[in-house]
């Protein structure tokens, strides 16, 4: 995140420093050509990533970075053959992660059914990768084919649930497919795991979308996929003025989670339209819409803990439900709301900045638990 900081450990701070003290000198260049990449210094990195192979020809780690950095530089020609160079050597560490490389660059010259050739052929030669699945994800996404992109992305999220990206885009096939339950959580955890940026205040606001909070006669611009791709989705996918599918979802009652959001909204007295500002005012009175949002957010995990008495099988059942629930009983729930809404709403960002013991003890307590 780069406008909230949370807490930085002094072992963090000290872990380049330790990591390069035991590198040989080649390692060493590759680890500095990192940070320079990470900080934008492009050339500066691949510099040191040639100066990397002169010590050591055969160390696939710097040709590796050199692919990534010069995709970043838009040299496709450079990325292309230096990610072929590690596919070819079978480096079973990086070959994975070359092959998406070599795929982003097949989409973006066009050739998007050469990449899914490519990433398939990966997934042949190296089983279940989460890269792997998640750039056919993408490129299926790409082509319109919804369930192959789903199929895959579920994967990715089975292999690595610490991914943003993958949940981003499963919330995007989710919702396009009329399961708009199990978009609004899979949203959330994205948020929870990229609060803090320009696609994370997009995400935010389609979820409010999704969830009948915040109506749009136009698309939020999404990741993955060019604009263009976003005026040919189809107006159901983007309106929320009619009723959303109510048919059971993975043996959820979806007309219950309507029916709270629609009986909280209306009991807040919301306008037809929300528009997004520090305060509404509303009948006579001022509601926030950083309150609007944890009440209907609120109403919606109550029936889900509800609805989730009894042996439930499914992603639905085993993980979503009980992680948010579980959130939405503990101490932290006004917390967790702050944060994952800190790039879309002020006051959101104004609290982290003035409550930085209370960040602190959300952060401990999500990665530790509860204590007793």
């Amino acid at each position: 995140m780069n406008k909230i900081t949370i807490f930085i450990t002094f072992f963090i701070l000290l872990f380049p420093t330790l990591l390069l003290a035991q590198q040989s000198p080649a390692r060493q260049l590759v680890t500095e050509g990192m940070t320079l990449h990470d900080q934008g210094e492009y050339e500066k990195a691949m510099t040191k990533y040639r100066e990397a192979l002169a010590l050591d020809p055969g160390l696939m780690q710097a040709v590796y970075e050199m692919s990534l950095t010069s995709l970043e530089l838009k040299d496709y020609a450079g990325a292309e053959k230096y990610s072929l160079e590690v596919i070819e050597s079978g480096e079973r560490k990086l070959a994975p992660g070359a092959y998406a490389v070599m795929s982003e660059i097949l989409q973006k010259t066009d050739r998007t059914d050469e990449a899914i050739a490519l990433l398939l052929e990966g997934l042949e030669k190296y089983g279940d990768e989460y890269l792997l699945h998640f750039n056919l994800a993408i490129n299926y996404y790409k082509q319109g084919m919804s369930d192959r992109a789903l199929h895959h992305v579920k994967r990715a999220i089975d292999l690595d649930k610490t991914y943003s990206g993958a949940f981003l885009l499963n919330a995007y096939l989710l919702n396009d497919s009329g399961l708009w339950v199990q978009s609004i959580l899979s949203f959330q955890m994205f948020l929870l795991l990229e609060p803090d940026s320009e696609r994370s205040r997009n995400a935010f606001e389609e979820m409010l979308q999704t969830m009948w909070i915040k109506k749009s006669e136009e698309p939020v611009e999404r990741s993955f996929i060019q604009q263009q791709m976003m005026r040919n989705r189809p107006a159901e996918a983007i309106k929320n003025d009619k009723t959303p599918p109510l048919t059971p979802e993975d043996n959820l009652d979806r007309s219950l989670v309507y029916k709270a959001i629609t009986t909280t909204l209306d009991s807040l007295q919301t306008p037809d339209s929300l528009q997004v500002t520090d305060s509404l005012q509303v009948a006579g009175s001022v509601t926030d819409p950083f309150l609007l949002f944890t009440a209907v957010n609120r109403a919606i995990m109550k029936v889900l803990e509800a609805e989730s008495v009894g042996p439930k099988e499914g992603i639905l059942w085993t993980y979503y439900i009980p992680f948010f629930t579980h959130i939405e009983q503990s101490d932290y729930y006004e917390t967790f709301c702050r944060y994952i809404s800190v790039s879309y709403y002020p006051g959101s960002l104004e609290w982290w900045q003035q409550n930085s013991e209370a960040a602190q003890n959300f952060v401990r307590w999500f990665e530790n638990g509860d204590v007793n």
